[in-house]
């Protein structure tokens, strides 16, 4: 007996190869065939409409409201003035003076509306930096190829590039079959409080359920980007994670630094972050991080491809081989991240009380209350006080499906206009309004049709900000196309 028990090993290690090697074989991208998208002319004044956009600096943190509301009234003039076939055609309400809500009026009642997200403000510019931009961050220049400046990525690019679309449409005298809405906050970078927020709750209030909501997001990977992927990749974000602000905070009686305690209020509060360092929360595939790797993996070197065909054997293998690298890291966890530190006002001076400012960035199938448990029994110190800080925090979004017919539309419209692309779900890390939609609509997707590049990472919310004006004009395309699929051609 004992001789046969190599044999049966040798037996099953066969099988198992074979399994392997099988699943490895079959292991394809399921990626729906491009049809011919519409030829178009993008119309000479677009790339000076989008420049003339981003040299109107609507910060949404400007401390003089005065001014922010000067900017921000002077841009959605700037919009009437530049787009006069759609401010002819569409309704247009505002919320809270500067939120802005078009509508296309549909034909057919029956079909459920599309809903298009964009974002008027952008963040300041970090003082100091303003030398370093080649060219000044409000300016709008066209140059090189590009159009530079603060909002010509995130996020006057799409709003401005839907708006185009629409201009074409609505001047070729088209009406839609189906509504067609636009929600352009004036917010989304502090939160989307006065804008999204109140929008969606206007939308809810008239009863209103979408077909699909699009919101910024995943952009267009270029190939090499992401390890193994050597052709570009079209990220969709089908989820996004939640948004939570801890504040740990010690006390202590204070006194002279010459007679310590045995851990001082910054002592304590510095052994419970280095706790949380120490111990980050549990890494998983999520469900939109499996979708993502079933996309992909096809397009990967062979080894890896060995790994996610057969995840029901590789899985632990995979996720610390992510967790490896900040950014796959991220994907699979909640994230820590310790950000602010005060304690003291003097040298010599014990502190009466310390506080570390920690943010967590939460996978869908956790929740605020689940991480703040979890924080709690890693510092495992009844002495240090756990409370949620900070004006923003949000629960992870629901996983939106990608067997919808929404999705496949809008995977069809972006490889209509970038075949080259493969067209893949993701987890967004960040936050956008689109959380503030969730109830509208089972079909909520974050995309930005713009590609990235290795140079391009820094310059979000960084410097030298800049859009290529061939990616521009692909926007436009994308909207337009979107557009012609889902809200004008019959049966849609």
């Amino acid at each position: 007996m004992w001789r046969k028990i190599p044999v049966w090993l040798g037996g099953i290690l066969l099988v198992l190869a074979v399994i392997i090697v099988t699943r490895t074989i079959l292991y394809t991208s399921p990626q729906l065939d491009s049809t011919s998208a519409v030829r178009i002319d993008i119309a000479a004044e677009a790339v000076p409409r989008l420049a003339g956009a981003i040299s109107l600096p609507t910060v949404s943190s400007l401390i003089d409201v005065q001014e922010r509301h000067r900017q921000f009234a002077t841009f959605q003039q700037y919009l009437a003035d530049a787009f006069p076939n759609l401010h002819t055609a569409l309704r247009r309400e505002t919320f809270n003076e500067f939120a802005l809500l078009y509508t296309w009026q549909g034909t057919d009642p029956d079909l459920k509306p599309l809903l298009l997200l964009s974002h008027q403000d952008v963040v300041p510019i970090e003082p100091g930096t303003e030398p370093d931009w080649i060219h000044p961050p409000f300016s709008g220049a066209v140059d090189d190829g590009y159009v530079w400046g603060r909002g010509a990525w995130d996020d006057k690019s799409t709003l401005m590039a839907s708006l185009e679309a629409i201009e074409m449409l609505v001047g070729q005298g088209v009406a839609p079959r189906r509504s067609v809405m636009l929600a352009f906050g004036h917010d989304e970078e502090i939160g989307g409080r006065a804008g999204a927020t109140v929008i969606a709750a206007e939308l809810l209030r008239r009863g209103l359920q979408f077909e699909l909501i699009l919101d910024e997001g995943g952009t267009i990977r270029a190939p090499g980007l992401m390890p193994g992927i050597d052709v570009a990749a079209a990220m969709v974000a089908i989820a996004e994670k939640g948004y939570l602000t801890l504040k740990l905070t010690a006390r202590d009686s204070g006194g002279h630094s010459s007679m310590p305690p045995p851990l001082t209020a910054a002592g304590r509060v510095s052994r419970a972050v280095s706790r949380l360092q120490d111990n980050p929360l549990p890494a998983r595939l999520n469900p939109p991080v499996r979708e993502m790797l079933k996309e992909l993996g096809p397009h990967m070197p062979l080894s890896r491809r060995v790994l996610l065909a057969n995840l029901w054997l590789f899985e632990p293998l995979l996720v610390s081989q992510m967790t490896a690298s900040r950014g796959t890291n991220a994907a699979v966890r909640t994230t820590t991240a310790p950000t602010m530190l005060r304690a003291g006002v003097k040298e010599n001076v014990l502190p009466q009380a310390a506080e570390a400012i920690v943010n967590f960035r939460i996978v869908p199938n956790e929740t605020s209350a689940s991480v703040i448990a979890a924080v709690k029994d890693i510092i495992d110190d009844s002495l240090v006080e756990v409370d949620e800080a900070g004006s923003i925090s949000s629960e992870p979004s629901r996983i939106s499906s990608v067997d919808s017919s929404a999705y496949r539309e809008l995977s069809k419209a972006i490889r209509q206009v970038r075949p080259d692309a493969v067209v893949a779900p993701s987890l967004l890390y960040g936050a956008t309004d689109s959380r503030h939609y969730g109830a509208l609509s089972v079909n909520v997707f974050r995309f930005t049709p713009i590609t990235v590049g290795s140079d391009d990472l820094g310059r979000i919310h960084g410097t030298n900000e800049r859009i290529s004006i061939a990616d521009y004009e692909n926007a436009v395309r994308f909207y337009y196309q979107l557009l012609t699929n889902m809200a004008l051609q019959p049966g849609s």
